[in-house]
């Protein structure tokens, strides 16, 4: 449900913030349970744990996320608001003073530019004069704690994988690396080691086969290709376990098998893929996929999210590139909960 937030809504959040804002830099800031809440006669904002994030020089910047619970909606309204001062430090008293706090940045879901601008002025003249002591020790964790995560973040690999597009039904087999292969116990058979699927090799022989438990596959390389096997061997079969049964219903016809030795994704579609308008014309997105696949009109570029992760690129032949969620276009934003692709927002 879309909310926007009237005047009288607004007032109210702008009431609340003054106290929030005290609590956040009070003597026993970073010792107080969190979350905060305050209430008012619309309803509730609720304050958490605000988060220093740099002190550069003698002016400190952080972000609180908060949430506004109104009474005559059951749904709340979260956003999140960016700070900035500046701090005198008493080493003696282990103490810190924050003064001259401004509000950097502020947002909730339908936010207008005028609201949040009139809201951040409102609460910047209020605390114009006034200063907040917290602890030296506390604030310095914190700080050291949020630069950890940083270079935790600045070290992950986003290098983006091989993407793979296609428009018939498939699985992807993966060894990490080139195949690897062991031989099984009192068997024929040796089985691969580094892949999660089950891959068997018949010993001294260039004969391969991959199964899922109900289908069947054979080759003559580790790599394929591969083609399906009507009638496994029975010695096989027999080590295969079981499969417990299922309500799952069955795949009718045989997904094609495509194999790779390198970090790849797979871009399945049922059919060529089916490019529909969303947020008004701005975006393209392709509704015969499992995976969110999107193209922006207004750059060309196209995006999709794998594993939790946007890759941009200009066509299906790459070359690709990690995108930020923050660095995402605007469009992604107006994307309707209630669209086919609305369960995106989450990663927007």
């Amino acid at each position: 449900m879309k909310l926007s937030l009237n005047v009288s809504i607004l007032k109210f959040i702008k009431t609340c913030f003054i106290a929030c804002f005290l609590l956040l830099f009070s003597l026993n800031s970073y010792a107080t349970d969190w979350p905060q809440e305050l209430s008012g006669e619309r309803g509730t904002i609720v304050v958490y744990q605000p988060q220093p994030e740099k002190l550069q020089g003698n002016i400190l910047t952080g972000r609180a996320a908060m949430s506004l619970e109104l009474k005559d909606n059951p749904n709340p309204i979260f956003g999140v608001f960016w700070f900035s001062a500046k701090i005198a430090t008493d080493r003696s008293e282990n103490t810190v003073i924050i003064s001259q706090l401004k509000v950097t940045k502020v947002g909730w879901p339908d936010s207008k530019e005028s609201d949040e601008k009139q809201f951040s002025q409102f609460v910047e003249a209020q605390l114009a004069s006034s200063s907040f002591t917290a602890s030296l020790s506390k604030l310095t964790a914190s700080l050291t704690s949020a630069e950890q995560i940083k270079e935790s973040l600045a070290a992950i690999k986003n290098d983006p994988p091989i993407i793979q597009f296609t428009s018939i039904l498939s699985v992807l087999l993966s060894y990490d690396g080139d195949p690897v292969f062991r031989d099984i116990e009192n068997s024929d058979y040796q089985r691969a080691l580094n892949t999660p699927l089950a891959v068997a090799k018949k010993k001294n022989q260039n004969k391969y086969y991959l199964t899922s438990g109900h289908l069947w596959y054979q080759a003559s390389t580790a790599l394929g290709p591969w083609s399906i096997l009507a009638n496994p061997p029975a010695d096989l079969k027999a080590l295969i376990p079981k499969e417990e049964p299922s309500d799952t219903p069955q795949v009718l016809s045989a997904p094609n098998i495509v194999t790779v030795t390198k970090p790849t994704e797979l871009v399945v579609s049922d059919g060529q893929a089916n490019w529909t308008s969303l947020v008004g014309g701005k975006l393209l997105y392709v509704e015969n996929t499992e995976t969110p696949w999107l193209r922006e009109l207004a750059s060309g570029d196209m995006y999709v999210l794998l594993s939790g992760r946007w890759f941009s690129s200009k066509s299906e032949q790459g070359p690709w590139v990690f995108v930020r969620a923050d660095k995402l276009p605007q469009s992604f934003k107006e994307i309707p909960p209630e669209s086919a692709i609305g369960g995106i927002r989450t990663s927007v």
